[in-house]
């Protein structure tokens, strides 16, 4: 609801006031937010159990589809971080995956992050500590703009409005405009100082608990098997090798939370909230770009090193245990002949991660960026199909083409093209409708994949074949012992 006040003589605006009025209703829902972290947890975690018991082809299959939609996850969390203008259900259905960035608030991790920042030289931010002196107000679009006032009882003063879209505090009128990251991080009541700090604990975290997670298991399986609970051929090989699991494991971890730090250290780099939120943003981003492309470069050499030696990627890619546990994250959702396809969906997801951190200041180019990376993305996929059989490579298309579709209505937001209100509020339903298509058909395609579960054969070499003949191309022979 907005009041305009002007002179009566002269007619002359004066000054505005504006207030929220709301029905209590949003698609922002703790529910989705849950769901989908559950959602993405059990497919990673399904596809380890399901390794573990022999199941090769189905783990392979079910890991390579729960990374992808984790990946698509943290692709709508782009979308709600672009500086530009969302409309409200557009920003708050974002706002369901940014714990896939780590942007969660923990009343115990917010107080450290404060402590470090002091502690090292930087001063935080009050804004939430002092909503009731100044208002704050999320970026949203100029034709849907509803502004959150928080102001005291007795300030029922007046306040001047700007017309345009301000991004700045105002220190006159007690006003504070938020966009982009900020925004965000105000909607889950993070401090701005406090949003890049979150988001790297979360990432230690996750490490962490991985490397419990896995050790425990590990322990627990020994104790059954002395137990008599369970038979000793039972996760067999995670047993005798999960030092090397554990290795692959971590590095899968890294991957996953590669487009999370990479962003937020861009981000805080333009920041600088304090000199040691600068040096664990550098190092950050040296050691996961350091230990990425180490990883991708031998898995390059162990590919090359096959075709000289058998004529075909696949051999030791595939028949090595140790390759395949360690490295194997990084190519087993490709087939064989795709193995490099890692290389250019880092560099992808480096770009993005540039554009959407280090470009805060303009929506406009942030959009415009965006769809291109998108569409060459999509254009690339479509036409190389890089993934391991039709259903993984449909499945992919899909979420680039849904991202594409994002990136297109993120550009529309920016009003370049001066569209109409009934454009935009169709964009805003082709959003939903196409995020809500994409759960049913990756809930059904799962459902399938559990339905068509069999036991793989116990033996090594069986298993071997079963794994290089669905990633191999078919003008590859395969080597007569892996028959």
């Amino acid at each position: 609801m907005r009041i305009n006040i002007k002179d009566q003589n002269t007619q002359q605006p004066l000054a505005c006031v504006e207030a929220e009025l709301s029905n209590g209703h949003s698609v922002d829902q703790k529910a989705v937010a849950w769901v989908t972290a559950i959602i993405a947890t059990l497919g990673l975690v399904a596809s380890a159990v399901t390794s573990g018991l022999g199941h090769s082809n189905t783990a392979a299959h079910v890991a390579a589809n729960a990374m992808s939609l984790f990946g698509y996850f943290q692709a709508q969390a782009f979308i709600g971080m672009c500086a530009v203008p969302l409309p409200p259900i557009v920003a708050a259905w974002t706002q369901n995956f940014q714990w896939s960035m780590g942007i969660i608030r923990v009343g115990f991790l917010q107080k450290m992050a404060t402590w470090y920042q002091r502690a090292t030289g930087g001063t935080p931010t009050t804004h939430l500590s002092q909503l009731n002196t100044i208002s704050v107000e999320v970026q949203k679009r100029r034709v849907m703009r509803r502004a959150i006032e928080f102001t005291t009882g007795a300030a029922g003063r007046l306040m001047a409005r700007s017309n345009a879209a301000a991004t700045e505090a105002q220190a006159d009128t007690g006003r504070l405009v938020l966009h982009g990251i900020e925004r965000v991080g105000f909607k889950a009541h993070i401090e701005t100082t406090n949003i890049f700090f979150t988001g790297y604990t979360f990432s230690i975290i996750f490490v962490l608990f991985t490397v419990i997670g896995v050790v425990a298991f590990k322990y627990f399986c020994e104790g059954l098997v002395k137990a008599g609970k369970m038979k000793t051929d039972k996760f067999v090989d995670f047993r005798n090798g999960w030092q090397t699991v554990l290795k692959g494991i971590l590095f899968r971890v890294v991957l996953i939370c590669f487009p999370q730090m990479m962003l937020l250290s861009f981000w805080e780099l333009t920041q600088r909230d304090s000199a040691g939120l600068v040096v664990l943003a550098i190092l950050t981003m040296l050691t996961m770009i350091g230990i990425l492309a180490w990883a991708s470069s031998k898995v390059v050499r162990i590919a090359q090193r096959s075709i000289a030696m058998h004529k075909n990627p696949a051999y030791i890619l595939y028949s090595d245990p140790i390759a395949l546990n360690k490295w194997g994250f990084l190519y087993v959702q490709f087939k064989a002949a795709a193995y490099w396809f890692i290389i250019p969906w880092l560099v992808y997801l480096l770009i993005k991660a540039m554009f959407v951190g280090l470009a805060q200041s303009s929506g406009k180019a942030q959009a415009i960026a965006l769809i291109l990376i998108e569409a060459g993305l999509l254009i690339g996929v479509s036409v190389l199909r890089p993934w391991m059989d039709k259903k993984t490579n449909g499945f992919n298309i899909a979420i680039a083409a849904v991202n594409f579709l994002s990136a297109f209505f993120l550009l529309m937001f920016t009003e370049i093209f001066n569209q109409p209100v009934s454009t935009q509020t169709f964009t805003i339903w082709s959003l939903l409708t196409n995020t809500a298509h994409r759960y049913w058909c990756h809930g059904c395609h799962l459902l399938r994949r559990q339905r068509r579960l069999r036991p793989s054969p116990s033996d090594h070499a069986s298993r071997v074949f079963r794994i290089c003949s669905l990633h191999q191309e078919p003008r590859y022979a395969l080597p007569a012992n892996a028959r």
